[in-house]
């Protein structure tokens, strides 16, 4: 008997499957468990929703909430069925669904994400990073983030999936390093190109990781300090200094990224920056006898930047 569609029905959970589809793979317990404890005390409020394949119904939203249901020994649940969609139209709607819940971990995204560039490009349709964020509901910077983590080497994107069965706060490796490590070897390549004719980009990716593991770097945004050593010609300092250092940080597992950054590029920056604030604060001290008061507090923290001055510049 084929399934009514587009209803509300009361459906018997054991009638009721896994989307082969879901790119959500791991529901971690402490999560469950709220969500558990909820259902057994009020109930299901929200209906799952399903479409029918012969006797049965397949998840396309709710797949925590059935869990629980199972767990609960509950023999019925709310579920809204939905007509039988095409296997790419499946993935989809599952991605439009969740578009405005709570993120699905990013290595399990990025593998489906990669199905329905495939499917896409078998039907002759565009699968650039614009269209597959318009077709998936996702952003386009995380369709990026999602193709970035797909150029991984296989052992990473498995490390990754391995990492979601884990909670969170007990995770050693996760997408945000990856994607602040691409960061700094894009920087590389736009500014420093010759960089990568010596090193090899996997190599590359191999060292920064190692440093994160044993510690030598502490947080995924030291990284960024990297992006900025690669920059260095723009505050002045030559590539025959950062390039050597680049290099040393793949060479020498215990050379730190914060070291690297001072032996490198640091005070060049602050010089820039300070540069940058003083002639702000000469712009604006150029307009404050439009603004007579306080002027007592005014004059004292002049006279504590004059004497800053002296003691930089010199009695000379």
């Amino acid at each position: 008997m084929r399934a009514p569609t587009g209803r509300l029905l009361d459906v018997k959970t054991h009638n009721i499957r896994r989307n082969p589809e879901n790119p959500r793979l791991i529901f971690r317990e402490d999560e469950m468990q709220e969500l558990l404890e909820s259902i057994d005390d009020v109930g299901i409020q929200v209906p799952i929703t399903v479409y029918g394949d012969g006797e049965r119904f397949y998840l396309l939203d709710g797949e925590r909430r059935w869990l629980c249901a199972r767990k609960l020994n509950m023999e019925k649940m709310p579920a809204i069925v939905q007509p039988k969609p095409s296997r790419l139209g499946n993935i989809l709607m599952m991605f439009n669904i969740h578009s405005v819940r709570v993120a699905w971990d990013p290595m399990p995204t990025a593998i489906k994400l990669d199905q329905v560039r495939k499917m896409l490009a078998r039907q002759g349709k565009q699968t650039s990073p614009a269209a597959l964020a318009a077709v998936t509901g996702m952003r386009p910077a995380a369709v990026r983030r999602s193709l970035d983590l797909l150029s991984l080497p296989e052992k990473y994107q498995k490390a990754l999936v391995d990492e979601t069965k884990k909670p969170r706060d007990q995770q050693s490796i996760t997408a945000d390093l990856f994607v602040e490590i691409f960061k700094s070897q894009r920087a590389i390549t736009r500014h420093v190109p010759e960089f990568f004719e010596e090193v090899d980009r996997e190599a590359y990716v191999d060292a920064m990781v190692e440093k994160y593991l044993a510690r030598v770097v502490d947080s995924v945004v030291s990284y960024r300090a990297v992006s900025k050593i690669a920059r260095g010609e723009s505050a002045g300092v030559e590539k025959a200094v950062t390039t050597p250092i680049l290099r040393r940080l793949v060479n020498d597992p215990k050379y730190s990224i914060d070291q690297a950054y001072e032996d490198s590029v640091k005070t060049e920056y602050e010089h820039r920056d300070l540069v940058s604030a003083v002639a702000s604060l000469t712009e604006e001290l150029k307009s404050v006898r439009k603004r007579p008061r306080a002027q007592r507090g005014l004059r004292q923290a002049l006279k504590a930047l004059r004497a800053e001055i002296k003691r930089l510049l010199g009695s000379g």
